[in-house]
Formats: C-alpha cells, structure tokens, sequence
C-alpha cells in the first residue's frame, strides 16, 4: 500500500487525511486482518522549490528545516493512529539509489531526452529561476501566477507569460529570458500498453477512467530537471560509463550543462515508494518482491495526482525494467475527490478548515476516522460540517454502536456474571446470526471491491441488527429467553469490534478488551473467518466493561468559525468581496468589433487583435488561438473592457481586453450582444 507522499510545508489538515492517506489506511488495516502480508509505504515529498526558498529566508540548511517538518507530518498522522509500515523522506539515501538507477535505465533506452527551454534568469542573482521562484501577475485572470501556472485560475502558461514577473529570492524585476538545457522523460513510448492496463485491468475507479484514458493520449515529453541546488543530481558519471562499457546508441551527458541542475521533485517523488521499501527492508534483495511484475501493489490518491500516477510514474516504472526486475504497475488506484470545509477549500494561509494537530486535541482520533471514513469523497466532492459531524457521532458511534456494546455487557454481568452463557439457539437465534454473517461477507465483498464507506455501513449493520435484535427479545422480561439473547449478542460484539478495526482500531482493542479477546493482525491468521462468529465460546470470562464513547457538543467550534468568518471574510461564500457602485462605473465597457486578427509575433498561443470601439481602435492581446480562427473572430461584435491600464506582453502592447465566459472544461465563449449595436456602445 502507498499513500500520496504529502508536501511538508506545513501540518496536514483534515482533507489530505481523506484525499490519501485514509483509504490507503483503510485497505491496510483490512489487509491485516485477512492474515495478507503487506507494507504501508509512506513519507514527506521535500524536494521543490517551496522548502529551498524558506532555506533561503531563514538562512538554513534544506536538510534540517525537511527534517523538522517532516517530523511533524508523520506525528500528525499517527495522532490519528495511522499505521505506516515506515515514513521516509525523499532525499533519504535509499530514495537517491532508487532515483540514480531508475533514470540511467530509462536514459541508457532513450526515453530521456536533452531539449533546450527558455527560462526566467535573475541577472542580479545571478541565476535561472524554476517554479515558484517566479512570481508575477497572470495574464488571464489577473491572479497570482507563479512558475508556470496561475495559482487563482489554474491556467498553466509559459513563465515568459507572467506580468511584471518578480524574483522571489531578491525580490527584484532584473529579470531576462535565457536559453537553457534540460533533460525530459518520453510519455509517448508505453501510451499503447498503459491503454491496454486501464482497460483489462481496471485499475482505476469507473468515474476516473475517461479521464485518465485521455490523459495517456495527450501524453508528451515532460521535462524532468530543474536548475537549482536542493534535489538529488543528475547522475552524470554513471550514466557516461555505461553507455561507453555497453556501446550504446545513447548520447553522453554533457557534465557541464548539468552542474547545478537537480531531478524535478515529481521525478524522484513516486520513486519514493520504492526507495522507501528499500530503506524499510535493509537493502535486502526482498524489497523486489513487493515491486516485481507478481507483487500486489495498491496506490491511495487525490484527484489532483492522478497524471503522475497513471501515466507518468507507470511509464517510469516500464521504462525502468530490465532483467533484473519488471516493476508492477498497479494493481488499483483509490482516487479521492476532495474534502471541502463548509463547501469552500481547507487553507492554512486563511486558517479554514480543520487541521490534524487541532482537530485530535478536541476529539478522540476514532471519531475523526470513522466520520472520514464515512464521508471519503470517492465519487465527488464532499463538505465536512461540524453539525453532521456532531450528529454522526453521537446519533450513530454513540447511540448506535455504543449502546449496543454496553448494553449487552450491563446484562451479561448482571445475569451471568461476566461470562458467556450457555444457550441453546432456536430458529429466530439462528436467523439472527446468518443476518449477522451475511453482513460480514458483504463487508469482506466491499473491501475487495475498494468500497471503503460501504465496508463501513456493513460494520455498523451488525451494531443495528444488534441492538434491533436485543429489543425483539426483551430479555429482560423473558427470563427463559437469557442466555440465548446475550449469547447471540455476545457473538454480534465480536464480529463488530473485528469489522470496526480498520475504522477505529481503539476503539476495536476497547472491545477485545471487555470481551477478554484479541484482534488478531498477523500473517496467516484471516480474523475475518477463523472465526469471528461463535469465536466466544460458554463459560468465555468477560474482561471489565467500559463506556465507549461519549456525546460531543460542536457549538463552541461553530460559534469560534463565525467569529473568524465575521472578522476575515471567507473567499468561498458568494459575493463576500464587493465592489462599489463607484467603482463599476469606473469601467467603460462597450460593444466593439474586431477589425483585425494576426498571430502574435513572439507568443504562439496569442492574437494580436483590433477593435473599433467608437472613438477609437485599440488593440489587445487574446489567448484565444484553441478557440477561434482568424475568419471567425474578424468582424464579430464583442465586449470590450476599453480603459484598461496599457501594458505590454510579450513586446506587443495591449491596451483592452475582451470578455469571454469559461466552463470547468476550459471551454471559452467571447461575450456578444444578441443583436446588432452600434460599434461603442456602453454596456450598463
């Protein structure tokens, strides 16, 4: 099992919990109860620009700040109990190993290649300037653009796209466009066999094929190095000697283009998975077993890491095997969608949300898990509510499950001390503990079909058939109807503290307890059937009950998030951030129309077009070349935004801008009156 490495930038909130680690958690827990050998792979990804940039701020050393932070994430994590087999880092020496021999196999086949880029370059740092060490003004919506994307709109562009770009090491515009070499992986080598994987395999959830299916077709060469210093180096030496010993057909590497230039973070990051089992194995040749072509290998995700996981790591891992090993691609993909906090985005920065080192101090952890657990976001967007998560828990863990529990108990030692009685079953018992049996199997049948929450539901059935169960008999006005009841009942307890280990596995050891039984998680011993119905046996002594959970009270965290809500307006509430009467007059919006159309002469997704608005032709720069053709937009009347501040992209001014409507599918529609009006004409 592997879980998405999580960025160590800062404590994980309760949304990365669900968007991978949970599920992955989950199927673990599962897996152990089956008696199935396995290994929960996991660890910080610390390479990047994000913890380069902080080392440079605070005048520290990469190494000790990822050490810190990673410190903290793990600890996060098992406050909710989670149970990795091991949690590494990325710039372990076990993950360089891994990362080194991975890349010259795939160099030494010619599936890297050497292509040339233009880069921002700070000629006062004297340096090229990858990712977020750029900063600037997008060009399309305005937002904060960073490296190659818009982190307000999503858009990836081309850095030289960036508006008044910005260093972020000195924070100066001393900034020009250089030539550079850099190193890309082939995405198009394998687009045949990762087609025929998704569709005899079906490794991923039915909602998430179509898309990953069109990801692999629009596959190409990605590039796979950055010029910085924190990250592991291209292994220059090795590759050079191996391509001499062997006589291959393969291009040498120059040693100094790449001084000073690292693997990208998303290269060596999945890498981590099996450096990882490395580190966890010693070195010892059985890490193989767990990543050759027979193992068994299950990845946990967000929706927003699946590219890397269904395409570009399983074109690594194909173009990395030899005889020596034949890396398995995966068997299945748990692809979350997301946890949102009161239908908006969880965000550290605007302190919304609920984060792991908070939410463990407020309420136990198994309450966490088991409402988690209940919401995954497997098929769509789900929105945590502190008022669904009171209700769940004390309508459901509580008045459910936990009455169940110590009622059955509170009889059992009242009747028969503390001890399983002896019953003779009739035919209503017997019903009782098929039903019982049933849901068992349909909780194994959900766990193998990856349907985490509904393995959840089948666990609670045996609360609810319990409880239900207990009240038919009323055992405590049929005295001739006692042991029978509480044996049955008794049996329903086990199969639940068992089903429950995965979800709340304190809570499941609480029971074992008052039951005086164990949980059994080791290799070779299936919990699930050896047995876990009829496993108590007449005259079993009880352990010492204890009250399982207790009702929560939330009003306190909804009345501290209005309170926030009120003081910082929240950027997920519609209409929150206003504009004045005032300022909307500001803007002259009017009908134009485009009187000329032609390619931009230095930006190969732009027109340069002219609009008569009246008065006036101004002209603009529009990203609209996978729109509209020339003929389609020459003549069109539009909406223009015509007292925009001139400002000059790509050495071609642009002084308007016309205004478009844009879908979730990156559709584009320009803005058009409905009938004809007069060129200049105000819009009101």
């Amino acid at each position: 099992m592997t879980s998405a490495l999580p960025y160590v930038h800062g404590v994980p909130h309760l949304g990365n919990f669900a968007g991978s680690v949970l599920p992955a958690e989950l199927y673990h827990r599962y897996l152990d109860l089956r008696g199935v050998k396995n290994e929960f792979i996991c660890g910080g990804d610390v390479h990047g620009t994000p913890l380069e940039l902080e080392a440079l701020e605070r005048g520290e050393d990469p190494r000790d700040i990822k050490d810190r932070q990673n410190k903290k994430v793990k600890e996060a994590y098992e406050s909710l109990d989670v149970d990795f087999s091991i949690f590494s880092d990325t710039h372990s020496e076990y993950n360089r190993k891994q990362t080194h021999e991975m890349f010259e196999e795939l160099y030494c086949k010619g599936l890297i290649r050497q292509k040339q880029q233009t880069m921002p370059y700070c000629l006062d740092d004297e340096r090229f300037l990858p990712d977020r060490y750029i900063e600037g003004e997008c060009p399309e919506c305005g937002g904060l653009a960073r490296g190659d994307q818009c982190d307000d709109c999503g858009k990836l562009m081309d850095p030289e796209d960036i508006i008044d770009p910005e260093c972020q090491i000195c924070e100066g515009n001393n900034i020009e466009f250089r030539d550079t070499k850099h190193l890309f992986l082939d995405l198009t080598e394998y687009k045949d066999e990762l087609k025929e994987w998704i569709e005899e395999e079906s490794p991923v959830p039915d909602n998430m094929e179509s898309q990953v299916l069109h990801d692999i077709e629009e596959a190409e060469d990605r590039s796979i190095t950055r010029d910085q210093d924190w990250g592991f180096d291209v292994p220059v030496e090795r590759v050079n000697e191996r391509i001499e010993e062997e006589g291959l057909d393969v291009e040498k590497l120059d040693p100094e283009v790449y001084d000073g230039k690292v693997l990208y973070v998303w290269f060596d990051a999945p890498i981590g998975y099996i450096g990882f089992t490395r580190e966890l194995l010693d070195d010892d040749e059985e890490w193989r077993q767990h990543w050759n072509k027979d193992a068994e290998v299950t990845y946990s995700i967000g929706k927003d890491n699946t590219i890397f996981h269904t395409v570009i790591f399983p074109t690594m891992l194909l173009g990395a095997s030899n005889d020596d090993i034949e890396y398995s691609l995966p068997d299945y993909e748990f692809i979350q969608q997301y946890l949102m906090w009161e239908e908006g985005a969880f965000s550290k920065s605007r302190n919304r949300g609920v984060f792991i080192d908070e939410a463990v101090q407020h309420y136990p952890a198994d309450y966490w898990r088991f409402y988690i657990a209940k919401m995954l976001p497997t098929d769509h967007d789900t929105n945590f509510a502190w008022k669904d998560f009171e209700s769940e828990i004390n309508n459901v863990l509580n008045d459910t499950v936990g009455n169940f529990v110590n009622r059955t108990l509170s009889l059992s030692d009242k009747w028969f001390d503390g001890e399983v009685p002896v019953g003779e079953l009739t035919e209503k018992d017997r019903e009782t503990v098929e039903e019982a049996e049933t849901l068992a199997e349909d909780y194994i049948e959900a766990f193998e079909n990856k349907e985490l929450s509904e393995a959840l539901e089948h666990a609670v059935g045996l609360a609810r058939l319990g409880d239900q169960y207990l009240s038919s008999e009323e055992p405590w006005n049929n005295e001739d109807r006692r042991e029978e009841t509480i044996h049955v009942a008794l049996q329903i307890i086990r199969a639940l503290g068992v089903t429950l280990y995965p979800f709340t596995p304190n809570t499941s050891e609480r029971i074992a307890e008052m039951l005086n039984a164990d949980i059994h998680t080791s290799e070779g011993v299936d919990e699930l059937l050896d047995p876990m119905l009829g496993g108590l046996e007449p005259g079993h002594e009880l352990g010492e009950r204890k009250i399982l959970f207790e009702k929560i009270d939330v009003s306190e965290h909804i009345d501290d998030q209005e309170k926030e809500e009120e003081e910082e307006p929240s950027d997920n509430v519609f209409n929150m951030e206003t504009v004045s009467f005032e300022d909307f007059q500001d803007m002259d919006m009017r009908v134009g129309e485009v009187i000329s159309v032609e390619d931009h002469s230095n930006a190969d997704r732009l027109y340069k077009v002219r609009i008569d608005v009246g008065e006036t032709v101004l002209q603009t720069c529009a990203g609209l070349k996978n729109h509209y053709s020339e003929d389609e937009l020459e003549g069109k009347q539009v909406v223009v935004l015509a007292n925009l501040e001139p400002t000059e992209l790509r050495g071609e001014t642009s002084e308007c801008m016309m205004l478009a409507a844009e879908d979730e599918e990156e559709n584009v529609s320009l803005l058009t009156p409905d009938t004809e009006m007069e060129k200049g004409s105000s819009i009101k």
